[in-house]
């Protein structure tokens, strides 16, 4: 099954193509906010480069937030178009799920972690059980220990033992394993992070963190085995909190008359699909 992984996330992209048994091809770049500019571009590269078309594909995965407001939008929008135009299988995978997936050989819990903004972060937690497939190879099941989480360090680190404490906690013994923290974090949430985890975690590095679209293939083609995809029209980025909507001030007259002899609120196509997520 040839795959097509897209992934505009946040200020790094990834896209990738590739079958069960073989990664063709991967770029993983930083894109600041040319998410839209340059993904388009990097597609038509990988499938060139490996003499294939975009006919030739079986399955389109994305990465489907939390992130990015705009980054996550982008990727969004192009693989439901090409799943949609192509005929082919979508799947969509939270952006935290392909983080937390590339630790999996860690022997504990497993925080994914993204900045919010506001001073706050975008994080869930995991736990992996090792399997045994049929030939003999090791695998890993990863299980989401609980809700995702939007906080303050602080806040988070409370969250997260809560989790943890529910799946590893032994009755009558309070020590419990670390949790690895992993993702794009700034400095100053790093800093935070460590003051409040004490000896409860560990943090590495956003170089090890590093999201690959490969992660994100494999993910996708575990569900398609499973008989799992999503329909193109109904598939939504996942927000953990609203966007900031402003109005602008030389519209806003003409908004409040407007609201004022229907329902008696501003309501414009931006603020309804804010309020939807």
């Amino acid at each position: 099954m040839l795959l097509l992984a897209l992934d505009t996330s946040t200020n790094q992209s990834s896209i990738a193509l590739c079958s069960e048994d073989e990664l063709y091809s991967e770029y993983t770049w930083r894109s600041g906010n040319n998410h839209s500019v340059e993904l388009l571009q990097y597609i038509q590269r990988i499938v060139a480069e490996n003499h294939m078309t975009m006919q030739q594909l079986d399955a389109i995965a994305v990465a489907t937030g939390p992130g990015s407001f705009n980054g996550v939008r982008v990727a969004l929008a192009a693989a439901k178009a090409f799943a949609f135009s192509l005929q082919k299988p979508l799947v969509g995978i939270s952006t935290l799920d392909i983080i937390a997936a590339q630790q999996q050989h860690w022997r504990g819990p497993v925080c994914a972690v993204l900045e919010a903004g506001r001073s706050e972060l975008y994080a869930a937690c995991y736990a992996f059980d090792e399997q045994r497939d049929e030939c003999g190879e090791s695998c890993y099941h990863m299980q989401q220990l609980g809700d995702y989480l939007l906080g303050a360090p602080k806040q988070l680190i409370a969250s997260v033992q809560e989790q943890v404490d529910r799946r590893f906690g032994v009755p009558g013994e309070r020590q419990l394993p670390p949790v690895l923290f992993c993702g794009e974090i700034n400095e100053a949430s790093r800093q935070s992070l460590h003051t409040h985890m004490q000896e409860s975690g560990v943090l590495i590095s956003d170089v090890l963190s590093t999201r690959r679209a490969a992660t994100l293939a494999l993910l996708a083609l575990e569900r398609l085995r499973e008989g799992r995809k999503d329909d193109p029209l109904a598939l939504e980025p996942l927000y953990l909190r609203r966007p900031s909507i402003t109005t602008s001030t030389r519209k806003r007259p003409l908004l409040d008359g407007a609201a004022q002899q229907s329902s008696g609120h501003v309501t414009t196509e931006r603020g309804e699909g804010a309020l939807r997520h």
